[in-house]
């Protein structure tokens, strides 16, 4: 219990840098599943972005 109480700053800190990943994660899963996760945020050339992925999956087909 004593180790418990000496390191509790610790373990909240690990835990929030934890947290604040696994946001990050999502974030990031949820942006790909959108369709708008073409590695640019938001700039005019996304939509060429979007075409190239499109033009990928045609040709495979």
């Amino acid at each position: 219990m004593a180790w418990l109480s000496d390191n509790l700053m610790s373990i909240v800190l690990l835990l929030a840098v934890v947290l604040i990943v696994v946001f990050i994660i999502r974030s990031k899963i949820r942006t790909k599943k959108s369709g708008r996760g073409c590695g640019c945020a938001g700039c005019s050339g996304c939509s060429a972005c979007t075409s190239g992925k499109s033009d990928r999956r045609k040709s495979a087909e």
